[in-house]
């Protein structure tokens, strides 16, 4: 199991950043409440970014669940995510760590400490990473149930770019004039939590990455999802991923800083990634 699970990490890298860098276009939502007034599509885009959690760190337990070339692979383990800085995946067999993934505002850095290697690269050292122009700011906010949009870190400043779809008891809050992709975010419109988003490409291809969100309990005073499952779609064999979190908490006291040990073998991000996806 500890072998399959460091041959798939990669694998979870490129669902998060690439799952949809060919997808299929999505044509923009076309209606708009009736009714609705301007201001107070204006106060629910506000009541969204009001739910969203304060403190700068989020941790808990988790149950990962891989679903890639139709089998599952799980494992226990950590998450610790401190805003602006870092999201890190620790899996853990019988209490110990055999490995971690981790994204920081500068990249990707995933460590199978069993047998003592790593991969590290930036976004921009990977050249699907850049065409699909992925970023650290977009990965947090899937990871913290935020709103984002591309290339843009603060979300509350461009809320008017989001256009508004009445979906009975939801809300759909949509991208459709950034340069590659399509995003479609759903949202429960008593609670003001965002329980999906979708995002497709605008030419070519079948692919969409999904990305859904259940089970929401407190934290801090403000809801969380206890359970984030993401899919890609389109492909020949369903791809993607669980998280169910567990003792969910604001702890800041761990190390967000990862040192790699200098008895560590560093591998090729790049030709990894090919290798796995040629399979």
């Amino acid at each position: 199991m500890i072998k399959k699970i460091w041959a798939w990490l990669p694998v979870v890298v490129l669902v998060l950043l690439t799952g949809c860098r060919t997808a299929k276009q999505e044509e923009p939502s076309k209606g708009s409440a009736p009714g609705l007034s301007v201001k107070a599509v204006d106060n629910y885009k506000k009541k969204i970014v009001a739910n969203w959690q304060r403190q700068a760190c989020v941790t808990g337990k988790m149950q990962f669940v891989l679903q890639a070339k139709g089998k599952e692979t799980k494992v226990g383990g950590q998450l610790r995510m401190k805003y602006g800085e870092v999201i890190q995946l620790s899996m853990a067999v019988l209490g110990f760590e055999v490995g971690r993934l981790e994204f920081t505002p500068q990249g990707v850095l995933i460590i199978d400490r069993v047998n003592k290697q790593y991969v590290r690269a930036a976004y921009t050292d990977l050249s699907f990473l850049r065409q699909a122009r992925i970023d650290f700011n977009a990965l947090q906010a899937l990871f913290w149930n935020q709103l984002f949009y591309p290339g843009q870190r603060d979300v509350a400043a461009v809320l008017s770019r989001f256009r508004y779809e009445d979906a009975g008891n939801y809300a759909v809050l949509s991208l459709s004039d950034t340069p590659k992709l399509n995003y479609r975010f759903t949202t429960q419109t008593e609670e003001g939590l965002i329980n999906r988003v979708e995002v497709s490409g605008k030419t070519g291809g079948k692919e969409s990455l999904e990305w859904s969100y259940d089970r929401f309990v407190q934290l801090d005073g403000r809801f969380f999802p206890s359970v984030m499952q993401c899919r890609v779609k389109g492909l020949s064999q369903p791809v993607g991923f669980s998280l169910e979190l567990s003792r969910l908490d604001n702890n800041g006291k761990w190390s967000t800083q990862t040192t790699v040990s200098s008895r560590y073998r560093e591998r090729n991000a790049e030709e990894l990634l090919q290798r796995l996806l040629s399979r």
